[in-house]
């Protein structure tokens, strides 16, 4: 079980996928990576390293540990010591999971998240039990807090029902919260939401309160309503600001006439962008940062870069929000 008490606590928030910037050799490209980390991090956004954006399944163990530790290192040097570290820590099966689980935490990550194996995705979702089972033993022996990933695109199109999460939640106390980037994801999360108001013992078992968190920030404004508590999203890693002062306004207890307006014309340029972004995945999100910022633009192989058809394409999309984080960014 986790030593909580050595771990930074995760709160409600904007949470920011990472992706792992790779060089001419593909190598990790470490000074890409300072940079975009910590310019996602001074503007107050936790970091996601090693999921589904950044690759972890193109990365070796030990790349994936030395990142860690990389993101710790500069979080620190920079002064951010309180800032906490989320790792994907999914493999393909319990014992890889946990074995990384165990060196994330080494590592200096403060949570894992945990993604369902996809090889045998089939045999996995023929029996659910075994799902219930998998997120039981991976968070009975992680030393860090997890939070599960329900992610079907890329888990072999397994999408984990909220009563198969219900019950791993109220079996798994080392489970402290979920991200879900699926279809229905709303009414998932009012069921866990009522789920665990009807369950004292779930927030009584947790030192830290249990998080729901969304996958697209296109939903942040009704997930909010919703009882949610936060965003694990790819665009803010083009609109901090912007993705910031969104979830600034949302967080106001009575907001203004002005306010409530101009969250909802956020939202909405978030939300286009979100659309556009979600089938271009990494390849998209590189090219466009390599625009932006100078990374490199290439992923992994056997992932190739985006054509320039398909990515001056998508940065056309992208570009009325790109427009308003220049602007805020003046402010």
């Amino acid at each position: 079980m986790a030593n909580s008490s050595s771990t930074r606590a995760l709160r409600p928030g904007v949470y920011a996928p990472l992706p792992t910037f790779f060089d001419d050799k593909q190598e990790i490209d470490y000074e890409s990576y300072k940079k975009h980390l910590l310019n996602l991090a001074t503007k107050g956004m936790v970091p996601v390293c090693a999921g589904s954006l950044g690759e972890a399944v193109h990365l070796s163990f030990d790349e994936r540990t030395a990142l860690i530790r990389f993101i710790r290192n500069t979080l620190d040097e920079a002064g951010l010591q309180s800032t906490p570290i989320v790792a994907g820590v999914g493999g393909s099966s319990t014992r890889e999971t946990i074995q990384l689980s165990h060196a994330a935490a080494k590592a200096g990550a403060d949570a894992g998240m945990v993604i369902l194996p996809a090889y045998y995705a089939v045999s996995l979702n023929a029996d659910q039990e075994q799902v219930m089972q998998y997120y039981i033993d991976i968070c009975e022996e992680s030393p860090i807090p997890l939070l599960l990933y329900n992610f079907p695109v890329n888990a072999g199109g397994q999408d984990i029902s909220s009563e198969v999460i219900s019950t791993i939640i109220r079996q798994a106390p080392n489970l402290c919260g979920v991200k879900l980037t699926c279809g229905g994801s709303i009414g998932k999360l009012l069921r866990l939401n009522a789920a665990i108001s009807e369950d004292p013992t779930i927030s009584s078992n947790r030192k830290f309160p249990f998080l729901l968190l969304d996958g697209l920030i296109a939903d942040l404004t009704p997930w909010m309503q919703c009882g949610g508590h936060g965003t694990v999203s790819g665009i803010p890693n083009f609109a901090p600001v912007a993705s910031m002062r969104l979830w600034a306004l949302l967080n106001i207890p009575s907001p203004t006439e002005r306010e409530l307006q101009e969250a909802k014309e956020i939202q909405a340029l978030l939300s286009r962008a979100d659309v556009a972004a979600v089938p271009g995945g990494i390849r998209a999100m590189k090219y466009a940062l390599n625009k932006i910022h100078g990374y490199g633009a290439a992923p992994r192989k056997p992932l190739l870069p985006l054509g320039q058809s398909e990515g001056e394409n998508f940065l056309e999309v992208i570009e009325e929000m790109l427009r308003l984080e220049r602007k805020l960014m003046e402010k």
